[in-house]
């Protein structure tokens, strides 16, 4: 892995880490990411309310900013839903320890080594391969991921998003085409 991959991992990890949250802990950040920011309630689909996916594939999904400035989603990573933020500045997709347990991949977080470099120091980690992520209803198959040791918040980065097709920004929402 070159050294810019390394870098951008250090970088996820560092936003991941030092995102800005009203919570004291990494499970309750997991839990305010199910409950929609405009306190309507959720959609059947699973996603949160501020998210409305076309039913096709090539439709547009719009996700509206949360109330810290990210915008989440949720995502079916092989089979199993779990909530994102979207990370636009990630080179890959990036799971934390129980969401990669919950996709079925073994992961032991003592057999971690050195997959990147973050501002308070070396990164720990493993590369994975995911066989499919679902994401805005569409289906994106052998993504290259990374599993973080501390990482709170599952992570969709340019190793998803660069394969769903064009990302617009426009004020507080984002379109996914």
């Amino acid at each position: 892995m070159n050294r810019f991959a390394l870098f951008m991992i250090g970088l996820c990890v560092f936003v991941a880490l030092a995102m800005p949250s009203r919570h004291s802990s990494p499970v309750e950040v997991n839990q305010q990411i199910l409950i929609d920011t405009t306190d309507s309630q959720p959609t059947d689909t699973g996603i949160s309310s501020g998210t409305t996916i076309s039913p096709s594939y090539g439709g547009v999904t719009e996700l509206a900013r949360g109330a810290n400035g990210s915008f989440y989603t949720d995502a079916s990573v092989n089979g199993q839903q779990m909530p994102f933020v979207i990370d636009t500045g990630a080179t890959m997709v990036a799971l934390t320890v129980d969401g990669a347990r919950r996709a079925g991949l073994y992961v032991d977080p003592s057999s971690f080594t050195v997959v990147g470099e973050g501002a308070s120091g070396p990164t720990r980690g493993k590369l994975v391969t995911l066989d499919r992520i679902e994401v805005a209803g569409r289906t994106v198959e052998h993504v290259d991921a990374v599993v973080l040791e501390g990482l709170g918040t599952n992570l969709l980065g340019q190793s998803v998003l660069t394969r769903l097709g064009g990302i617009e920004m426009n004020g507080d929402k984002m379109v996914l085409r």
